[in-house]
């Protein structure tokens, strides 16, 4: 199963690097390592990868990206939901969820908010522990990630996901969406990294959640906890969908 999401995963990169859809023997020789196969044989080995993942579809006898629900989508009238994790180290295949922080963007605002502890099922490491102040005592009164991860999901829905650095976040959220459903996350998602390199250049050279939340003086200051983090990832995309809007984006599809 994670030889088939990783092979989703680079599937992906290829065609956003190749900037269009990408022919199935091409695909297979990249992925698979493989000379020039015939394009029955290289459809049939590419089948399971595409099929299991919403991110890709089928387009003729070439494999593209799959047309979002949300792409056509006025950046006023989006809606977000920007998302933060404490974790109990940095590998998401060792490690796990300690916290989830969550705030719904909607025309713009702040509207609604969300945060739960996660039981990861194991001691806090002394060093997690001291950066966020969770202890093991309310962890272990905490529901289990099974029941964390579904709560945020339904607080999601299929609203595009955000966070600072998404790559880390996702990572973790994936792996436990994973255990779930056996797919990945179907929903776009917006880094503010990303997008603040993209906006910001010349205007600032560091772009840390910190850095950015005294560049754009944020209202809530972020400070290794779930909730305060996500939403001051939150007014940080606010603040840059404002800065994309003045340069002529109009859609999701123009910040994504």
């Amino acid at each position: 199963m994670q030889l088939t999401f990783d092979a989703a995963d680079r599937l992906v990169e290829l065609v956003q690097a190749r900037r269009g859809p990408v022919a199935a023997d091409d695909a297979a020789h990249v992925l698979f390592a493989l000379e020039r196969s015939p394009a029955a044989l290289a459809r049939s080995l590419l089948d399971d990868v595409v099929a299991g993942d919403a991110r890709l579809t089928w387009l003729g006898a070439r494999v593209g990206l799959a047309h979002q629900p949300h792409d056509d989508t006025l950046i006023e009238d989006a809606e977000f939901v920007v998302f933060d994790l404490e974790t109990t180290g940095l590998s998401a295949s060792r490690c796990r969820i300690c916290e989830i922080g969550a705030a719904r963007v909607r025309a713009l605002a702040i509207e609604d908010t969300f945060e739960t502890l996660v039981n990861p099922g194991s001691a806090l490491p002394p060093s997690i522990a001291a950066l966020t102040g969770i202890r093991d005592g309310e962890l272990r009164r905490a529901p289990r990630s099974e029941l964390a991860v579904r709560r945020f999901l339904g607080f999601a829905g299929d609203a595009p996901l955000t966070a600072h650095n998404a790559r880390f976040d996702l990572a973790f959220l994936e792996r436990e969406v994973e255990r779930l459903t056996g797919r990945r996350i179907a929903a776009p998602v917006v880094d503010t990294v990303w997008l603040a390199r993209r906006l910001l250049q010349r205007r600032s050279e560091r772009f840390s959640l910190a850095s950015l939340a005294h560049f754009f003086g944020t209202s809530t200051s972020p400070c290794h906890r779930a909730l305060p983090d996500a939403v001051a990832t939150a007014e940080i995309l606010v603040s840059l969908l404002g800065l994309a809007q003045e340069r002529g984006a109009r859609t999701l599809a123009d910040v994504v």
